[in-house]
């Protein structure tokens, strides 16, 4: 059960890091994974098979997530944009009372509160980042790949970079979505001449995913050493301001009124958001069990 529970803890990192509007490492912080992906890549050059059975059920969650985005993420936003979009709203929310358990400090200072200040006002601009349009040259093609995967990398790393708003606001984010979907797409019909046809984009895309989280993993290795009490403030300031960034990406990449949708979709939504917070409020309690037993 504890198996399972981690890997669908990190389908949801994963789900997270390519839905406009979120960061799966926020998820991850949230979850209270985080640090244990961190040290985890911190420790990878080092000891990397021992690395890897440390968190191996969140590797696998992480693809399964990847997966499901890449298959369905339009369709479901398309065909029920609401309730999806409350159903992830919720499964933020439901970790507040355990992310606040990670902050801890004998004294809140002044700079806790800025840094969480800090931590909204970045968010609050995200919204101000509109789509562009790219033009790629097929030279230039299979760099723009790999540094798709590097973007992507650092948004799993960055708690609140969401990788799917940096990616829209370059042009690339429809060719992230593209790549993955045709590549499961071919692999589950067994279109194998297809698959061997897009490997170098999809190897080029995991290699610059592989590449940015390494380089990232150190840098917020050290930040969590040092400054762990600030970390937790400026991820609970985000999760405190990510709902509304998230409704307003959903409309802002949609062309009808989703606010005008029928009532029953916000009975489905609101219930999905309750179902959500219990989710989420589930794992994080279970996680805190788990390390109480430990210690």
């Amino acid at each position: 059960m504890n198996h399972l529970i981690k890997i669908i803890k990190g389908s949801l990192v994963g789900l997270g890091s390519i839905l406009p509007g979120v960061s799966g490492s926020m998820i991850a912080a949230i979850l209270n994974i985080y640090q244990n992906l961190i040290t985890a890549l911190n420790n990878f050059t080092k000891h990397p098979i021992q690395s890897i059975i440390n968190v191996w059920q969140y590797i696998v969650g992480v693809f399964v997530g990847l997966g499901i985005g890449f298959l369905f993420i339009s369709t479901f936003l398309d065909a029920a944009p609401i309730p999806f979009t409350l159903l992830f709203i919720g499964f933020i929310l439901g970790a507040i009372p355990g992310l606040k358990k990670e902050i801890k400090v004998e004294k809140y200072h002044w700079h806790h509160f800025f840094t969480m200040f800090i931590a909204m006002l970045v968010m609050f601009g995200f919204l101000f980042i509109q789509e562009q349009t790219a033009v790629v040259d097929s030279w230039t093609y299979y760099i723009i790949i790999f540094f798709i995967g590097v973007i992507t990398a650092i948004s799993i790393i960055i708690p609140g970079l969401s990788g799917a708003t940096m990616l829209m606001a370059l042009g690339y984010y429809q060719t992230l979505i593209t790549i993955g979907s045709d590549f499961l797409k071919d692999l589950g019909t067994l279109n194998f001449s297809s698959v061997a046809s897009q490997l170098p984009m999809v190897g080029l895309l995991v290699i610059g995913i592989i590449f940015g989280m390494l380089v990232m993993g150190k840098v917020m290795y050290q930040l969590l050493k040092h400054y762990k009490a600030h970390f937790y403030f400026a991820v609970l300031g985000i999760v405190l301001i990510s709902p509304f960034n998230i409704l307003f990406t959903l409309q802002s990449n949609t062309t009808d009124n989703v606010f005008q949708s029928p009532w029953y979709m916000w009975v489905i939504g609101a219930v999905l958001f309750f179902i959500g917070i219990a989710a989420t409020y589930f794992m994080s309690k279970k996680d805190l069990v788990e390390e109480n037993k430990n210690d």
